[in-house]
């Protein structure tokens, strides 16, 4: 009677094999065309992966597979990059994806704005004070970027929304009318 030994194959193999059958990103749980892997937090590229070479039978990979998750590229860059922390955009991500009936690509639109207002914000030394009281849009005006002042204004109106719906927090007074028929 000999005992039959479990297959082993390298960890790029897994991994290319996990990578193909992730259909949707654990975040956003947006239908995956380009994927992103990330490990504990960290992306991980596709020459890495291609260097995964460890040796591992599938139990080793179904424990291993608890690492690591698929995610589209947006998540990716929000979840594992270094953000300005002006404004809290992955919160800010959830309320639009969880309350809003907005499509993947206006969440993105809005969250890209609010990053890089927050980015622009946070080299300009502005104090997130400002974020306290009053309405974001006419706070944050003097400091706004001269191009897609009203693109910045829009994200900033629907931060407030989301920011006025948090339990616990400061309420920022909400500017709900529009300044303009299109938005």
């Amino acid at each position: 009677m000999t005992v039959q030994q479990s297959k082993r194959r390298p960890l790029s193999r897994y991994l290319k094999d996990f990578k193909h059958s992730q259909t949707h990103c654990a975040h956003c749980n947006k239908l995956l065309d380009r994927i992103t892997l990330v490990r504990r937090g960290e992306i991980v590229n596709k020459i890495a992966i291609s260097r995964l070479d460890t040796l591992m039978d599938e139990s080793a990979w179904q424990e291993e597979q608890q690492e690591w998750v698929a995610l589209c590229r947006f998540c990716g860059d929000l979840h594992c990059k270094e953000q300005s922390d002006f404004f809290d955009i992955i919160g800010f991500k959830q309320f639009l994806f969880e309350q809003t009936e907005m499509s993947h690509g206006t969440v993105r639109e809005y969250v890209v704005r609010l990053r890089r207002l927050g980015q622009h914000l946070t080299v300009q030394n502005i104090s997130r004070d400002l974020l306290k009281t009053g309405y974001l849009d006419e706070n944050l005006e003097p400091w706004l970027p001269a191009t897609s002042t009203n693109n910045y204004r829009i994200a900033l109106r629907k931060y407030a929304q989301y920011k006025a719906q948090m339990p616990g927090v400061i309420k920022q007074k909400v500017y709900a009318g529009t300044t303009s028929d299109i938005y």
